[in-house]
């Protein structure tokens, strides 16, 4: 942090620097106290809205059509979020369509690949009915939306975006964590992929930076098993969260 003298001048006289710094210093400490007591967490989610109104933005600047999938709903935090910033860039009103993925039982470990020592089976698990509630309040009347229950093994299984009633894709969030799940969302998302999509991976960096386990390992896996889709690094927000666009789709 830089650290400025002053000296300000008051009927030729000068105030004393170690007085301006004294207050500097308390003010500085101050700030300190209030940053440090906000959890982790909350300021995560903050800046997960704003790489959404980021990612809608772009959408609405480029004319890009095409849907919204979420991986990992959890309480509809982010997938209300989507709405609301896209709702709002396109002066209240919307074509797309929101579809979120979501067990409502929490975390499953399918391979032993998705072992965490902060993660365990069963976090994050909410309420199906709860979640479609306040989803509702939301977009109700002012969106088709739709939330699919279930672990993505099962939901996404010899399935594509288009059973869903997605054709493409503009903005997908996968927020999963875990390797696995992403992997399949991942795959399940290729052929709906267009020049612009934008995909938001949560917990980009977890597994201590892996490039082989977590949701980046599930996105190395598909970048080379899909070599003619090129992406670009976009954004990377919050605590290891990074936002990618397909730049790229060769025939």
């Amino acid at each position: 942090m830089v650290n400025y003298e002053f000296k300000l001048l008051k009927g030729g006289n000068c105030m004393g620097v170690d007085s301006i710094l004294g207050k500097m210093y308390f003010l500085q400490n101050m700030v300190i106290d209030v940053l440090s007591s906000v959890h982790p967490s909350i300021e995560h989610n903050i800046t997960k809205i704003q790489a959404l109104k980021k990612a809608f933005f772009h959408c609405s600047l480029e004319k890009l059509e095409g849907d919204y999938m979420e991986y990992g709903v959890f309480e509809g935090t982010s997938f209300i979020s989507a709405f609301m910033n896209d709702y709002r860039i396109n002066k209240s009103r919307t074509n797309r369509k929101y579809i979120g993925f979501d067990s409502f039982e929490g975390f499953k470990f399918s391979e032993d690949i998705d072992k965490h020592p902060f993660f365990r089976e069963g976090d994050f698990k909410s309420s199906y009915d709860f979640v479609q509630k306040r989803v509702s309040k939301k977009l109700k009347d002012r969106a088709e939306f739709r939330l699919i229950k279930g672990y993505l093994e099962d939901t996404l299984k010899d399935k594509t975006p288009m059973d869903f009633g997605v054709e493409k894709i503009a903005v997908s969030l996968i927020d999963c964590d875990l390797h696995v799940p992403a992997r399949m969302a991942l795959n399940f998302m290729k052929g709906s992929l267009q020049e612009g999509s934008i995909i938001i991976l949560d917990d980009y960096f977890a597994y201590k930076g892996s490039m082989e386990k977590g949701v980046a390992g599930a996105f190395e896996l598909f970048k080379d098993a899909n070599r003619h889709i090129e992406f670009r690094r976009m954004f990377d927000y919050g605590y290891g969260g990074a936002g990618f666009i397909v730049s790229k789709i060769h025939k």
